[in-house]
């Protein structure tokens, strides 16, 4: 495994962490903690680690993905040239100045959209929309209904990031080579202003996630180096009018196998202040639900859950009929 090991840590440092709690019923919980500046890659690059581990843990010599290490091939070009607006991170003022983060009085709480649930969202859309995927319209919903639990000022700004893959086919022109293990991902935002998301139908943010998602490309990747490189690496907001998505059902995180079968559950024990990670609940083909982990003030969080039931739950004309 010492292929995936590209930088030498100082003495005494560790940039991920490996804990097994083996249960009484036999089973185990596997728990990470991980560095993305220190180790160097992301949940694709973790997944392929743990998957590569599981390879080797039922005989196999080597990985059947060898790890390949060219974080060069991200690098900015000289001159450095920012080509597109970099919301995520430009600190944008509003009438509450940052609406700082209160850690006072947080809570925790995670939701299911199963095969209801999406039908019942799907039902708020118009035809031209009908086709949206499920990330799209979950996306829009959540942001939706947290804003309105939020109650911020309505002329205020608020921001959407999606934490998007850089490798596969969406992004052949990056040429990204498989094995690829480092940090492969932009953080594509949109803005628009609270009285907007909360006032304007689910089909305004849907066309607004997927909006956000068309940006993902060569040109914002090397746009994004270049900004890293010219701001100096500003420290993104994580003001709460900011709401940051990463969808990790895909990662490959669900296929770790040492032997004894995939797990149960893979993906994050919670939501990390402004951001939310996507995750499978199963490996059920036929039958799956996504969770979704939410952290917000409690109060806000009760406000959120309220808004969420009565948008799944409200009677709405089939407008894509």
């Amino acid at each position: 495994m010492a292929d995936f090991i590209a930088v030498e840590l100082e003495k005494g440092r560790s940039g991920n962490i490996q804990q097994v709690t083996r249960l009484t019923c036999g089973g185990f919980i596997l728990g990470l903690r991980v560095n993305h500046t220190i180790c160097e890659c992301d949940a694709v690059g973790l997944a392929q680690f743990l998957n590569a581990i599981g390879e080797m843990a039922k005989g196999a010599d080597s990985p059947s993905i060898p790890p390949l290490w060219a974080q060069e091939l991200l690098n900015a070009i000289d001159p450095p040239t920012i080509t597109l607006p970099h919301y995520e991170y430009e600190q944008l003022l509003d009438s509450q100045g940052s609406f700082i983060i209160d850690q006072s009085d947080m809570a925790q709480r995670s939701f299911y959209f199963g095969p209801q649930q999406i039908t019942a969202l799907r039902k708020h859309l118009p035809p031209h929309l009908s086709t949206c995927s499920s990330f799209e319209l979950i996306t829009a919903c959540i942001w939706k209904c947290r804003t309105l639990s939020l109650r911020l000022n309505p002329k205020d700004t608020v921001r959407l990031s999606c934490i998007i893959n850089a490798r596969g086919k969406r992004m052949d022109d990056l040429c990204l080579p498989l094995g690829f293990y480092g940090n492969a991902l932009g953080v594509p935002t949109i803005v628009s202003t609270v009285e907007l998301v909360c006032a304007s139908p689910l089909g305004y943010g849907v066309e607004l996630v997927r909006k956000n998602k068309a940006q993902m490309g060569k040109e914002y990747m090397q746009s994004l180096a270049h900004f890293l490189v010219i701001r100096g690496r500003p420290p993104p907001p994580m003001a709460w009018n900011v709401f940051i998505v990463s969808d990790n059902r895909h990662t490959g995180l669900g296929e770790f196998d040492v032997g004894w079968g995939r797990p149960v559950y893979a993906g994050l024990a919670r939501a990390v202040h402004v951001i939310s990670f996507y995750v499978r609940e199963n490996n059920q083909e036929e039958e799956f639900r996504i969770l979704v982990p939410i952290c917000l003030p409690r109060m806000c969080l009760e406000r959120f859950e309220q808004e969420l039931k009565r948008m799944i739950l409200e009677h709405v004309d089939d407008v894509s009929k």
